[in-house]
Formats: C-alpha cells, structure tokens, sequence
C-alpha cells in the first residue's frame, strides 16, 4: 500500500476541514485558558476524517483488482478532490457506504447517513458544472461520475433490501448509470489524455476465467435465443425493437466479457439498452423482465464487487416474481446454470470481494 508523505495528508485534513465540511457546533472553553489543542479538536470533523482515512486505507483498494487503479484510486482522486468539492464529497459518500457495508447492523445507520449527507451536497455542487463541461473539470466529473455508479448500486444494497425494492429501483439507478455515462461521451477526447484515463478501464474486474465458465453457457443460451426468435412474437415493432436490441447487447457484452476482449463492458448494459426498454420494464412488460433475469445471472456469474452484493440475486428474482409461474421457463437454462457455478464456488471456498 503506498503511503501518503505527512504534506498530503496535513493538506487533505485542512481543506476537508475548511471546505468540505462546515461545522455545526462551536463548544466553549472550559477554563479561562484552554488548551489550543483541545480547543481546536473540538471542531474537526472527525466522522469525515474516518471516512477519508478508510478511503484511503481500505475502500480505494477495494474498487479495483489491478494495483495502478488502486493507486489512483487511492491517490489521485482525492488529490484532484482537494480543487473540486464535489468530488471530495462523493468520495466520503462511497466511504461511508464501504463502512456500512462492513459493519455490524447496529452501527450502520451512522454511516448510511453520512454517505446520504455526503451524495446530496456532491450532487448539489456537481449539477451547475455538468452543462459546462470543459477540458479542466473533465477529469474531477469523470472521477465522480464514476463514484456516482458505485453509490448508485450500493445505497440501494439488495442484499438488505430485498423486499422493498422493485423494477422503479431498477430504472432509477439504471438511469443514473446512463446520466454517468453521458460525461465519459463529451469528455473522452481529454479523458484520454489526462490523469483520469486508467479509469476507463477500471470496469475490467472479472472472476478468474475458472470460474467463469458457466457465463460462457450463457452467453450460448441467449445467442441461441436470438437466433431462434430475431424478434419476440406478439409485440408492435417498436417495442420488439426495444426489446431485441436490448437482449442482443446483454449477448454482445457477454461475449466481450467472456472473450477478455473488455471484461468490464457487463457494467455498460445499463448504458446501452433503448430508453423504451426502461419504459417496458415499468410497464411490467414479461419479455424485458426475462431480459433482466439474464442480466441478473451475468452479473452473478462475473461480478464479485461489494457494491454489487446482491444485485444479481435481486434481478433474477424480480423477473421470476414477475414471470410468475407460466413465465418461468424463459429462466430455466440460466438458472440451471447459476445453481451449477454457486456449488462450483461453494466447494472451492470462494467468497466475494469487499
């Protein structure tokens, strides 16, 4: 783990100090001449002075395998936070989901709190800049649209939540997703060239290749389902549009992944499916909720992020409540297939990442 020379971090705890955090309460001396040391302990943040230590200790390493991503992670994103507010705070919010994450139950509530806190004055700072994006902040708002992703999935935590959540949960953070990816589409040019670049890589987080062999099958499965049906029977065009593009990059993002030619192109589904297939899902529609049961397993089979802990089970088991019992079929292959790699991986011993 690289460390942080004594400058960096007496720099970080200044400005998060001063800029990132107001403080609520001022408490009086005690006596005529107080220690300057108590006093003035009395007035940082120390909350927000763990979730930056946990940042920087234990939540950056966690959101990538690769150690150059981790180092960026760790290093130079709060160091391009310390100009950009925004960021800082987003930063503190996926900390303290991290925390939350990790903790026991009863101390939860704290840190869900804290990243709420932390996400809304992120967002409120960020909007103004997200109309003007230019060649400088390019780099801060691809930094946070990535973080806007990881909180995005983890504020929701399925695992948790699982009989509370439904499809408008889904396309609410799917939508988030896609707002998100809309700054890497004005920005890439600069992107490329900046401090920031290694992040478009960052998705590329995959299970070893032995144990993703199930994921192959799938991909086999809904490549033989398209070729079977080129458009599902029963719908006008446009949405037989929606739903046919939206199953046939689930299938090409598949093979990428499974191929190792962009390992981290799952998470771009969200991005790429139609705005009407959001819309069908809403509407309950049965095809596109199939379609997100496939996602779900995809993501079962090669995911292992903690800000992804539970998100598979949850999709697969929205579309099958929706199917219902005379829809279930279209399930049966892909489910035959994570029972299999969830035995494969219990036998083994292998756990998920976090």
């Amino acid at each position: 783990m690289v460390a942080l020379n004594a400058n960096s971090v007496e720099s970080s705890v200044t400005k998060l100090a001063l800029v990132v955090v107001p403080v609520e309460k001022s408490y009086p001396p005690q006596s005529s001449s107080p220690s300057p040391g108590l006093h003035s302990a009395a007035t940082i943040p120390l909350l927000d002075l763990e979730l930056l230590h946990h940042w920087h200790t234990t939540t950056a390493a966690s959101l990538a395998h690769s150690k150059p991503i981790q180092d960026l992670f760790r290093i130079t994103v709060p160091d391009v936070a310390l100009s950009y507010p925004f960021l800082m705070h987003s930063l503190l919010a996926v900390s303290a989901l991290h925390i939350g994450h990790k903790c026991p139950p009863e101390r939860r509530r704290k840190y869900t709190e804290a990243a709420i806190r932390h996400n809304d004055l992120s967002l409120s700072l960020c909007t103004p800049l997200l109309s003007n994006v230019t060649s400088e902040n390019c780099h801060a708002l691809f930094a946070f649209s990535c973080l806007v992703v990881i909180f995005a999935y983890a504020a929701e935590h399925p695992a948790s939540s699982l009989d509370t959540l439904d499809e408008g949960d889904v396309v609410k953070v799917f939508k988030l997703v896609r707002g998100a990816g809309s700054i890497v589409g004005q920005a890439r040019p600069w992107i490329e060239q900046g401090e920031m670049r290694q992040l478009l890589g960052a998705g590329r987080n995959l299970r070893q290749p032995s144990t993703t062999k199930y994921a192959h099958e799938l991909y086999a499965r809904l490549k033989e389902i398209i070729e079977q049906d080129a458009g599902p029977l029963g719908h006008d065009q446009k949405v037989g549009s929606a739903l046919s593009s939206s199953f046939e990059h689930l299938r090409d993002v598949l093979r990428r992944c499974t191929t190792r030619e962009d390992p981290g192109a799952l998470m771009s589904w969200p991005v790429m499916v139609h705005a009407d297939y959001l819309d069908l899902l809403l509407q309950g529609e049965p095809t596109s909720f199939a379609i997100l049961g496939h996602y779900g397993v995809a993501l079962e089979l090669l995911k292992d992020e903690w800000w992804l802990d539970g998100w598979g089970e949850f999709l697969v088991n929205l579309a099958l409540k929706r199917l219902g019992p005379t829809g279930e079929w279209k399930m049966a292959r892909c489910l035959e297939l994570l029972r299999a790699d969830r035995a494969e991986r219990a036998a083994s011993g292998d756990s998920t990442g976090g």
